[in-house]
């Protein structure tokens, strides 16, 4: 993907004035002669002022903020103009909110503070003790399962992914204290769900974020048994209920050395793709497609964007390799669409953030290595989804921002021109808390199998 550049060149104009030879020659000569009776020549007659050029207005550019990353206020709603650039700061400003490091956990970041979604603790789960930290996160660690889509610890279409390593990635689900609060027909202001995707580590790796768990591991006669094992986030999906946007933005950030580019255009990270070979990569370099899609069909011996067929759950903490390509660049449709949704807009907005953010010179990158925001120079933001004016997400042209959305370490085998975050987490006006899965784990769910948000408490009796 190439890099916008922000920097707008001046322009220094050098005016140099010719003369014949036989006129300098000529002037030179009165000049002399009039020194020598103590005169000075007269002074030329002043040229004409040429007027300035009118200065070429530099390209509309969606600004990144230092103070995003040292001192973190996300807002609470959206800008009231609502382009495509106000959805991103947003999701940018939310995002590095989240992962700033904690004031009340030392050595923990802000989002391991929230609560944790128990994929196994049933509904009802605002109504009991919080559990949150990072301790309890690695004990709720889930691999993905063959389960029925409204589980969030797995893929979106439920198949398990494995990365070059043949270690299967594992998923964490937190939300906000503000959403426990919610009552009556639709989220509390300040309700916010993260998904972060992990894989394994073969050792430390100072371009991820890192911590240490223990997941289940093959021993030697082939029993699970608990492993030590280093984890690096790849992956982070973050959610946000505002009241003008109750479908929620969903906005998704992933290391930068996931995947390549389904089209070939990608050049190859010094330490490989986590979620593609070597091979599988070089493949698609030398057989380029010139559109976004599927990869080039002389590539389909590895087998790009193929789940491994599982059995009965649960798969297995390590399998073979799956090689994975993202079709559609930060989600874009291919085209300048300047419809419902102008794609031109949306793709430049994500990307002026990324470089202002991440790129060479971008503010996270600047910082240095002992800078505790420094490690997210090697994370981008993919995109995020919106409806516009918070309209159903049903009716296609209601949707905005990247319509084919897809996080390589979560919908890994979901990614196509049909099919983007609401495809599974459809938003009705009429029916908002079935907008989050797992809206029923942390309240309750009718006959009907939808998500009940506690009513509102009664009014105090007017005294008398």
């Amino acid at each position: 993907m190439s890099t916008p550049s922000f920097t707008q060149s001046s322009v220094v104009r050098n005016t140099r004035m010719r003369h014949a030879p036989h006129a300098l020659a000529a002037t030179i000569a009165i000049a002399l002669a009039l020194s020598g009776c103590g005169q000075k020549p007269e002074a030329a007659a002043p040229k004409p002022e040429v007027a300035a050029a009118t200065p070429v207005t530099p390209p509309s550019v969606c600004q990144a903020s230092s103070s995003w990353i040292t001192s973190p206020n996300p807002p609470s709603e959206i800008a009231s103009a609502e382009t495509f650039c106000d959805f991103y700061q947003f999701s940018w400003q939310w995002f590095l909110a989240q992962v700033s490091p904690s004031t009340t956990a030392p050595g923990e970041r802000v989002f391991e503070s929230n609560r944790l979604r128990d994929p196994s603790g049933g509904s009802g789960q605002c109504g009991k003790p919080k559990v949150s930290g990072r301790a309890n996160a690695i004990k709720l660690l889930s691999i993905r399962d063959v389960k029925p889509v409204d589980f969030e610890e797995e893929q979106a279409d439920t198949s398990a992914l494995y990365d070059q390593n043949g270690n299967v990635l594992y998923y964490s689900v937190w939300y906000s204290d503000a959403e426990c609060t919610s009552t009556g027909a639709s989220f509390a202001e300040g309700t916010m769900e993260l998904k972060v995707a992990w894989k394994i580590l073969p050792k430390a790796d100072p371009t991820y974020f890192m911590m240490d768990a223990e997941v289940p591991m093959a021993s030697g006669n082939d029993e699970l048994a608990p492993t030590k094992v280093i984890l690096g986030l790849v992956g982070f999906h973050i959610v946000n209920w505002t009241k003008n946007h109750p479908e929620m933005i969903w906005a998704s950030f992933e290391h930068k050395t996931n995947a390549p580019l389904c089209d070939g255009s990608s050049p190859m990270p010094a330490s490989g793709w986590a979620l593609a070979s070597n091979e599988a990569a070089q493949c698609l370099t030398a057989n380029p497609n010139p559109n976004p899609g599927p990869p080039n069909a002389a590539c389909a011996a590895f087998n790009f964007n193929t789940p491994t067929v599982q059995g009965n759950p649960p798969p297995p903490p390590t399998g073979t390799p799956n090689n994975i390509c993202r079709q559609y660049p930060n989600g874009n449709a291919p085209g300048d669409m300047t419809g419902p949704n102008d794609n031109k807009a949306n793709l430049a907005a994500i990307r002026e953030l990324n470089a202002q953010l991440v790129g060479a010179d971008g503010l996270l990158t600047k910082l240095g290595d002992d800078d505790p925001m420094a490690i997210w120079k090697n994370y981008e933001m993919i995109g995020a989804l919106w409806t516009k004016n918070g309209q159903d997400s049903g009716v296609q042209t209601n949707q905005r921002g990247s319509l084919y959305l897809a996080n390589m370490t979560m919908e890994s085998f979901f990614e196509s021109n049909t099919q983007n975050c609401f495809t599974c987490h459809n938003f009705s006006t009429t029916d908002q808390p079935d907008v989050s899965h797992i809206c029923g784990d942390l309240f309750t769910v009718d006959k009907a199998g939808n998500c009940q948000l506690p009513p509102p408490a009664a009014a105090a009796p007017a005294k008398p």
